[in-house]
């Protein structure tokens, strides 16, 4: 049996000695200087990544690179990434694990699957700062890991990083998007597959032993491998064996999977049948430590037998530091794999899995034996494994680690396990595999309904049914399912019922009930809280902000929610799209407030987890900021593309909230550019409900302030139809007003005001500009101004000249100080001050005003004309005329702008 000390062991080590025995050491006996010379620039980037398909040596040059650092006197620590790795919570925890053992060096740590709270990115940063001094942190085998998650984590840890910090990543494949973003923000050095490849120079001195081999010989081989260090160490090992295999070492013509095929087979099969044997038993698992060895072989002395096996050069590396873990290279273990079904009945196989998941269960690595439990075909065993560490994983939001273990389960073996079903339908609705989730959902509810089930199971599998409609934007089924389960629930706390909370509040913002929603979610948070939910807080901060902006506490919202984004990242170990949904507000909320570098942040960081698996409007939110940005600052090609993102995610998942947006962000983007024929097109194809009715429809924060009535009315405003824009504006204000939806109503405010300008009414544009500039000034509102381009700045210029001949009052007017915020934030500079001085005191030249004087300037700040006041007050035009020269007279003003503007500031108007 093993021994638990060596069991236990992490898969991460470092050690801050400077020895060369800190480094895994390499099998390959050549020093790639001239790799290790380029890795050596100054200053160093906080990012190596070194790319490279398999046999590249990608591992062999970071172990060189480690142990020139660590001879330096620099802080080592090495993360070898596997299939259990491949999600948020298991990076992290490695990335941690890492740097918390530079300070406590060689000691090692029992894992615990189900240990307190789980590691994040500030832990991970406050390590390295801890340890001090000069570090460098390998992520080997990222491939399995690079994923859009994953790819988040990343990109956050690299910019974390403390001054004297340095991540190196080795890996097959690094989505180019990814790399992109990396070396754009923080000068990712790449060291590719050409620079991997021997160079001819070193290829001679790779088989420098073989002194009677000639250099055309092998340069022979150098060409035929071009340079590939796997197949050079399997042509060495081959020739190892004596002058007669040379022949056939050289058969074949080019690198190819046959030629790979060969030299293991070659290798295999000039070992004794002891050592064979040995290789089959040890290439079932992925990984492997001495205690492994040992429970597998029967033998007493497993650090014997694997140090045999790296001695022999049979590609055996250390996944540690401190030799705790082995593993075999992925070609070569491909080769053990197959070779074994090959030799070995089905059954003795499925002994040797069912052996592995044995000695994983009973040391505390459930996850690994899971999935040897399955390859054993043991699958209630399986199911039991899971069931052990379902709840984590659901918490930890590690879906796709889900998915792919129910996947391998029969439908009635995960139909037998109330849990396993309802993680399943949660994974497929997040990761938006609904026809998988709806399939699911209707067997295990027969199911249920078969087995006389009660109403508190019921109300569980309602839960997990709830997240399936929230990713399918199927809200009013949503919110009456949420009543249903409410009431199935037996617990009246904690996460589930939470979740009943934060989808009835959704609902409730969607009709407008802002206050209603507003109390259902302050209930949901305390219960979040005490399951330690971060999914559910997420959830709940933004529907909570979305009923601030609906109802234009713009600046509220921010705070909000960049206080809530703090905690989750302080606290997210594996819920890194709870982070992504509340970036997706928070970043809508920074553009709104013109902070356009902080926004960029929040979307490069999150923009592609948010597309991965949160709900539509956050998807929508996220990636319509981000066009908005691009096309603003001229980047068209790139807006479109987001925008095209945004339909074909709509396509592809049936979603059909994203299709709507997406058709009216083109438009709003062609009108902006004058392609008028274009904006009719991409408005022609919207639903008529959206443009007819939109008032009675359920309004969210991505539609609510542009689709796609105010996206029609802006297009007929550039076509010169300003009547027509004018009266469906007025009438949308009157809705928006009666449903309290300030931020919509100050955006139809803006477009009002600008449309009447271009009829020619500038008195009346001023009205409805000063009516947005209150909304505006209020709760800091700048981009939905500005985004109007030189339509709106010309009035606002216009408006501030205007305001400018006012008399000063005592204190500022905020619609004026907001008014003069916009002017500076679009460039604009000198603009006038609140006013000029009054020789009397300007509350009482408002107060010498007549009541019929008073009750004119209300009727005026209306918007009605000389011929509608005299209609109003039973007078001659003549008459109406000789109020407003009085009235313009005793308050010392000019024009109706003005006059409007002090009756605003006196409360005569509301």
């Amino acid at each position: 049996m093993a021994r638990a000390s060596e069991a236990r062991r992490p898969a991460v080590q470092a050690d801050a000695q400077p020895a060369e025995s800190t480094v895994p050491a390499a099998n390959a006996q050549i020093h790639r200087r001239r790799l290790l010379d380029q890795l050596a620039v100054s200053p160093r980037p906080r990012l190596i990544a070194v790319q490279g398909p398999a046999g590249y040596g990608k591992t062999v040059l970071l172990r060189q690179y480690c142990e020139r650092r660590a001879a330096a006197g620099d802080k080592v620590a090495w993360v070898r990434m596997d299939a259990h790795s491949a999600d948020p919570a298991e990076f992290l925890r490695l990335l941690c694990e890492a740097a918390v053992s530079l300070l406590r060096p060689r000691v090692t740590r029992a894992r615990d699957e189900n240990g307190s709270r789980p590691s994040t990115i500030q832990d991970f940063v406050r390590a390295l700062r801890h340890a001090g001094g000069p570090v460098v942190i390998v992520v080997d085998n990222f491939e399995v890991a690079a994923s859009v998650e994953i790819g988040g984590v990343l990109a956050q840890a690299v910019r974390a990083l403390p001054d004297g910090a340095q991540l190196c990543v080795g890996t097959r494949a690094l989505p180019g998007s990814m790399l992109t973003r990396l070396q754009i923000d923080d000068g990712t050095l790449m060291i590719s597959d050409g620079d991997l490849c021997f160079r001819a120079a070193e290829t001679m001195e790779f088989f420098s032993e073989f002194r009677d081999l000639r250099p055309e010989d092998i340069a022979e081989i150098h060409d035929r491998t071009n340079g590939w260090p796997a197949a050079l160490q399997g042509f060495r090992l081959c020739l190892r064996r004596g002058g007669r295999y040379r022949a056939t070492a050289f058969a074949g013509k080019g690198m190819t999977p046959e030629l790979i095929d060969f030299l293991a087979a070659e290798m295999f099969g000039a070992l004794e049948p002891a050592m064979q044997e040995l290789l089959l038993q040890l290439g079932v698992p992925d990984k492997l430590s001495a205690g492994l060895v040992e429970h597998l072989t029967g033998t007493a002395d497993g650090t014997a037998r694997l140090a045999e096996v790296e001695r022999a050069g049979l590609f055996l590396s250390r996944t540690d530091l401190d030799g705790t873990w082995f593993r075999f290279h992925n070609l070569f273990r491909q080769f053990l794999v197959a070779r074994a079904a090959t030799l070995m009945a089905p059954d003795e196989l499925r002994r040797r899995h069912r052996s592995v998941a044995q000695w994983y269960a009973e040391h505390g690595y459930r996850e690994d034996a899971i999935q040897h439990a399955l390859h054993a075909g043991d699958l209630e065993q399986a199911a039991a494994l899971m069931l052990a560490v379902i709840d984590r994983l659901v918490a930890q939001e590690r879906l796709g680690l889900i998915e792919r273990y129910v996947e391998q389960l029969p439908t009635e073996t995960l139909l037998r396990h109330e849990a396993l079903v309802n993680a399943a339908i949660i994974a497929y609705g997040f990761r938006r595999a609904f026809d998988k989730a709806d399939a699911l959902i209707d067997l295990h509810r027969r199911q249920l309904d078969r087995d006389g089930a009660g109403a508190a199971a019921i109300g569980v599998h309602n839960v997990s049914r709830l997240f399936v409609l929230a990713a399918q934007d199927r809200i009013e089924e949503l919110g009456e399912t949420a009543v249903e389960c409410a009431a199935q629930l037996a617990e009246r706390r904690g996460f589930k019922y939470a979740v009943t909370f934060n989808s009835r509040a959704m609902l409730m913002v969607g009709r407008a009930e802002y206050e209603d929603a507003r109390g259902l979610l302050l209930q949901a948070r305390p219960l979040h809280d005490e399951d330690g939910s971060l999914f559910g807080q997420a959830y709940q901060e933004a529907i909570y902000s979305m009923s601030l902006s609906a109802q234009g506490r713009i600046d509220d919202a921010v705070r909000g929610l960049a206080t809530a984004l703090k905690r989750t990242e302080e606290q997210a170990y594996g819920s890194i799209s709870a982070g992504a949904v509340i970036a997706a507000y928070q970043a809508s909320g920074c553009y709104e407030q013109n902070r356009i570098a902080d926004a960029e942040m929040l979307i490069r960081d999150y923009a592609q987890l948010a597309e991965q698996q949160t709900i539509v409007d956050a998807v929508a939110t996220m990636l319509l900021t981000s066009a908005r940005i691009a096309h603003g600052q001229g980047r068209r090609a790139e807006a479109e593309e987001t925008v095209e993102r945004v339909l074909y995610l709509g396509y592809k998942y049936a979603l059909t909230r994203l299709i709507i947006y997406a058709r009216a962000e083109l438009a709003r983007q062609a009108t902006f550019d004058g392609e008028l024929e274009h904006a009719a097109k991409w408005l022609s194809e919207l639903p008529p409900e959206w443009t007819d009715t939109p008032g009675e429809m359920l309004m969210f924060h991505a539609g609510e302030a542009e689709a796609c009535t105010i996206t029609y009315a802006r297009y007929l405003i550039h076509a010169g139809r300003h009547a027509h824009a004018a009266r469906l504006l007025v009438s949308e204000i009157r809705r928006a007003r009666l449903r309290h939806r300030r931020r919509r109503e100050l955006k139809l405010h803006i477009l009002l005001a600008i449309a009447q300008q271009e009829a020619g009414d500038a008195n009346l544009a001023g009205r409805s500009m000063l009516d947005a500039l209150e909304i505006g000034a209020a709760g800091g509102f700048v981009r939905s101004f500005l985004d109007e381009r030189q339509m709106l700045l010309g009035l606002l210029k216009s408006l501030r000249a205007s305001l400018a001949q006012l008399p000063r009052v005592a204190g500022p007017d905020p619609a004026v100080l907001h008014l003069d915020r916009l002017l500076r934030e679009a460039g604009e500079t000198g603009t006038a001050g609140e006013g000029q001085p009054a020789d009397p005191d300007l509350a009482e030249l408002i107060a010498s005003l007549s009541e019929k004087e008073r009750r004119l300037l209300r009727f005026l700040a209306n918007g009605l004309s000389n011929k509608d006041l005299s209609d109003r007050l039973s007078v001659s035009t003549n008459t109406v005329k000789w109020h407003l020269r009085n009235i313009f007279e005793k308050l010392q003003i000019k024009n109706r702008v003005q006059a409007i503007a002090l009756a605003r500031r006196f409360g005569l108007i509301d």
